[in-house]
């Protein structure tokens, strides 16, 4: 057979054999062409579009340092995690942020968050979506923002995320409370499941009389999806759980509880109660303390236990004066705790005042008063105290027995 097609073929190339081409891939050559035109047409774009070279790595990073103004560092990082064939869209989705009030920071801050931005379709990826935001009420400066503390808002669908999620918080917030919600909100709290959840979990919030100012206390201040996203099932449990509690519905310590409950595994709960015993608090000490201030449950062991210890063993406070005003424990250790109690201890010591103060008069107060009442009164004899209070001068530069932590 191929004997026969040989013949059949003429030669036009007397030399071909001299160029080390030989007669068999002539003939392949002359009958290639009977394959369907169309798949060879395809073969060819798709050989013609993978050819297109994807920019170097170095050359996108010295575009990003140039135009955004990003660190080597960062440039490159960003530079790596996306193939850019070409700038024009990068350009023109830097123009429309650049259009709509974003700085080269704010840029910069969003491009390494979220690198996938620079390959998007400007006019029908984000335009639509800053549209949208603006059209509920958030207006341009606090869209900057939104987009610059949430950059994988970028990433969700407008049509199957984004709006579905604004109408079932709509009717609970106020529209200038809106652009915090969606600033704050994780990422995760756009999905399908999540979605799905919220809006039962609010009318269950509802059902048991939380007010509204709670609702939006919840979906402003809290981490969303941490507590609204829950499967309804266990959110109804863990409300009713709060409830059982002794907690009113209509106080702020309901929702801060319910972040708690909501937040804690079973043995985490145990783990935080095992350290306010050690701490020595009873049981009964410890959940009294939990309902007025439950958000102590959130705090680190180490934040607690250095505390404890400056209370019990520095000022020789009982830990039982600490659980009967737990909130001191969210102050700030340096910035407040040690500075007041400082200035009170230096006080006693020198005998100016007779009486041991309660921690709350000592650490509840307004800054204003305190000085007023316990620095600028009794400055003349003591001229330190200013010093001490601003912590430009230890207690034990004036031999009182402990210095600062």
């Amino acid at each position: 057979m191929f004997r026969f097609c040989y013949k059949s073929v003429p030669l036009p190339f007397q030399s071909c054999r001299n160029v080390g081409i030989s007669v068999t891939h002539l003939l392949f050559l002359q009958i290639a062409p009977v394959f369907p035109k169309s798949l060879s047409s395809k073969t060819s774009l798709a050989a013609e579009e993978n050819s297109k070279s994807v920019l170097d790595c170095s050359f996108v990073a010295s575009y990003l340092r140039k135009s955004l103004g990003l660190s080597p560092e960062n440039a490159l990082f960003v530079s790596k995690r996306v193939k850019i064939k070409t700038l024009e869209k990068s350009e023109a989705v830097l123009r429309l942020f650049r259009e709509y009030g974003f700085s080269e920071t704010h840029i910069s801050k969003i491009v390494r968050y979220y690198p996938p931005m620079l390959l998007a379709d400007a006019e029908k990826t984000f335009l639509p979506k800053f549209e949208f935001l603006h059209s509920i009420g958030i207006s341009r400066p606090d869209l900057v923002l939104v987009i610059t503390r949430n950059p994988k808002l970028l990433s969700h669908s407008l049509e199957k995320t984004i709006v579905p999620f604004y109408e079932v918080i709509k009717s609970e917030l106020p529209v200038q409370k809106v652009a915090k919600v969606f600033g704050r909100s994780s990422w995760s709290i756009f999905g399908k499941e999540a979605q799905s959840n919220i809006g039962p979990n609010l009318s269950t919030l509802k059902e048991v009389g939380l007010p509204n100012s709670s609702i939006v206390y919840l979906l402003v201040s809290f981490h969303v999806s941490t507590i609204l996203q829950q499967n309804t099932e266990t959110f109804k449990e863990n409300v009713a759980k709060v409830i059982s509690m002794g907690f009113n519905p209509s106080l702020v310590s309901f929702s801060n509880a319910l972040q708690v409950i909501s937040t804690l595994s079973k043995s985490k709960w145990e783990e935080k109660m095992e350290l306010y015993r050690k701490c020595g608090w009873t049981e009964d000490e410890t959940l009294l303390a939990f309902q007025k201030c439950p958000l102590n449950m959130l705090l680190a062991e180490k934040n607690v236990v250095a505390k404890m210890s400056f209370f019990v063993n520095k000022m020789g406070f009982q830990p039982s004066d600490v659980a009967r005003n737990p909130e001191v424990l969210k102050y700030s250790l340096r910035n407040r705790i040690i500075p007041r109690c400082s200035v009170v201890h230096v006080l006693l010591s020198k005998g100016l005042i007779k009486k041991k103060f309660l921690l709350s008069t000592i650490l509840f107060t307004a800054k204003k008063y305190f000085v007023n009442t316990f620095v600028v009164k009794y400055q003349q004899e003591i001229p330190q105290l200013s010093s001490i209070f601003e912590g430009k001068m230890s207690v034990a530069e004036l031999g009182l027995g402990f210095d600062r932590a």
